[in-house]
């Protein structure tokens, strides 16, 4: 053949690609019309250059309105036509040509999975000793195309970790129908991978990444997840040898992971994910469930939705307290606290903060927001933390300092940095970016002591330098309060990026306090009166609504003036009489 004549035949069998202009059809297709002339078409036609010539028409209509190659379109015809999963030789009969042949396009029906409308199925058709790889049409495909229209893949990133597991469970339900029978791991490997990376910002993904170059390691992980999902710390929710003989047929598989799992060498062990169950002290080796470090760093996020039972924390102070649950009341301050309040605010916004932080990130900026709001008790300092928690949609990770410290040398000091850990894995979970709140932080933040001798100085010393390394590189949100400031260290005041003083309100601020906590029944005249008796802080004004509302119960009637003057000198303590001394007058 000569050189011209080879080249010209070499262009003909060519796949088209679907960038070519299509030519002015001469028939008005749909995408159920167009696909099964194609399939008539392919039928023992070897992929030739003829075929695809013939075929031109519908394959330009098809390539534009389902953005597809050429012969993703006819493997596309193909498997909607056999109606059930197909191998490679099963499309090589149907095309009459070789295996080698139909494999040259093995890229176009990877795209296909990427796109997700095939997946890969293993099954034993042919030789019941060897797998083979087949691929079969993803659910709603053909719904969308009968009805004309392009086939939209259900939406699998931005998920939280309990949608992600959530949508597992419907791949595991849909493939095998429970948790316990022949679902296929290989089948599955590829689908948890591609819900990982989608999700990758999660930290259940992230660990799971770790192994996307071992998707029998990173699948067999997800497995144990949906399992703690399911029984939570039940026994019924670890993962037995039984188990790894149903998910992997394959039986030198199956003796790999035994042997791995059964000597402690299991990638997922090494890695501290996975540790077998402890009974009496002794470790079963037939048992398999997540450690507590998956659980609560991992997992930090995601709760078990069918067991009853609960996880347990190395530090139980710290929760997730919703923005919902805190009820939107009237907040009143002098006006240069207002000011700073209503821009911190509007800064912690959910449309504002990312912004920002984008904006400090590009010049090279930290971009965590530490807020330091200081002033006398009763001031309304964790319930402004909570009113800016509710207005911008933010949950509250609270914390008690006092539950940090441990009795135990490095652990008061291990839980610190735990707490960070487990807010930043929140932080990545959660679809908004949790406030954490340092409530009463005066332990923690004031001066380092020097020269010092006793145990638990040095662990208070240890303590802070830990909390400022991590202020340091904090991404988050973090608000400390505290009613001392006076032995504020300097090495925390730089750290707080924003410091609002929380004064004692003034006598105009105090009359409207008194006329909001105690409205109709207070005049505006008697407010202005008790503002300028009594030198009260928002939250003592409140102990004095409080008595006056129990006052209503007991009574029938409204507190007079008289008598709110006398709830409010019982509130002073300085008022009361000294007790008389014991022992005898010289």
């Amino acid at each position: 053949m000569k050189k011209n004549e080879l080249s010209t035949a070499s262009e003909a069998t060519k796949t088209p690609s679907k960038t070519m202009k299509p030519r002015k059809q001469k028939a008005l297709w749909t995408i159920i019309s167009a696909l099964n002339r194609v399939l008539e078409l392919s039928y023992e036609s070897k992929l030739s250059g003829t075929f695809w010539e013939s075929c031109k028409e519908p394959l330009d209509y098809l390539t534009e309105k389902l953005d597809l190659t050429a012969m993703q379109v006819v493997a596309l015809a193909i498997l909607i036509e056999n109606g059930k999963p197909m191998t490679w030789r099963d499309f090589c009969y149907h095309l009459r040509c070789s295996r080698l042949t139909f494999m040259v396009h093995s890229e176009d029906l990877d795209d296909l999975v990427a796109k997700r409308w095939v997946t890969r199925k293993r099954f034993s058709d042919y030789d019941e000793e060897r797998e083979e790889e087949g691929f079969m049409i993803e659910q709603g495909v053909v719904t969308a195309l009968r009805h004309n229209r392009v086939f939209v893949p259900e939406k699998i990133d931005g998920l939280t970790t309990r949608e992600l597991i959530d949508r597992m469970n419907r791949y595991v339900k849909k493939n095998c129908g429970n948790m316990r029978t022949s679902l296929n791991m290989k089948d599955a490997e590829e689908w948890f991978t591609i819900l990982c990376r989608a999700n990758s910002k999660l930290p259940l993904c992230h660990e799971a990444l770790r192994f996307a170059d071992q998707p029998t390691v990173l699948s067999l992980f997800m497995w144990v997840v949906l399992k703690y999902d399911q029984f939570g710390d039940d026994v019924r929710g670890d993962m037995s040898l039984d188990d790894i003989e149903d998910l992997y047929p394959d039986t030198r598989e199956q003796e790999t992971l035994r042997n791995q799992l059964s000597h402690g060498n299991h990638p997922l062990q090494e890695a501290g994910l996975l540790e077998m169950r402890c009974v009496d002290g002794v470790a079963d080796t037939d048992s398999y469930l997540l450690t507590r470090h998956c659980k609560e760093e991992v997992l930090a996020d995601f709760e078990p939705s069918q067991s009853s039972c609960k996880k347990r924390f190395i530090i139980e102070s710290p929760y997730l307290i919703k923005h919902t649950s805190f009820g939107a009341k009237t907040m009143f301050y002098n006006a240069d606290e207002q000011t700073q309040i209503d821009l911190l605010t509007h800064l912690l916004s959910q449309e504002q903060l990312p912004k920002v932080q984008e904006r400090l990130e590009q010049q090279g900026m930290r971009k965590g927001f530490t807020c330091l709001f200081y002033g006398a008790p009763g001031t309304g300092k964790t319930e402004t933390v909570q009113q800016i928690a509710l207005q911008t949609r933010r949950d509250v990770m609270r914390v008690d300092i006092a539950g940090m410290r441990d009795k135990w040398v490095g652990e008061s000091e291990k839980n610190i940095r735990n707490l960070f850990r487990r807010y930043r894995l929140l932080s990545k979970g959660c679809k908004t970016m949790p406030i954490l709140l340092f409530n009463e932080a005066d332990a923690l933040i004031n001066k380092r002591l020097e020269n010092i001798e006793h145990s638990v100085d040095k662990m208070d010393n240890a303590m802070q330098n830990i909390i400022l390394q991590e202020l340091e590189e904090l991404d988050g949100i973090l608000i400390a309060t505290t009613n001392l400031t006076c032995n504020l260290d300097k090495a925390f005041e730089r750290r707080f990026l924003y410091k609002i003083e929380f004064h004692q309100p003034d006598a105009t601020v105090q009359a409207r306090l008194w006329r909001s906590m105690l409205g109709e029944g207070l005049n505006e005249d008697d407010a202005q009166e008790l503002a300028h008796r009594f030198n009260f802080s928002g939250g003592q004004i409140e102990n004095i609504a409080r008595k006056s509302s129990i006052h209503y119960i007991m009574t029938g009637r409204t507190a007079t003036l008289d008598e709110l003057d006398a709830f409010c000198r019982a509130e002073l303590f300085e008022n009361k009489p000294s007790t008389r001394p014991i022992g005898f007058r010289a």
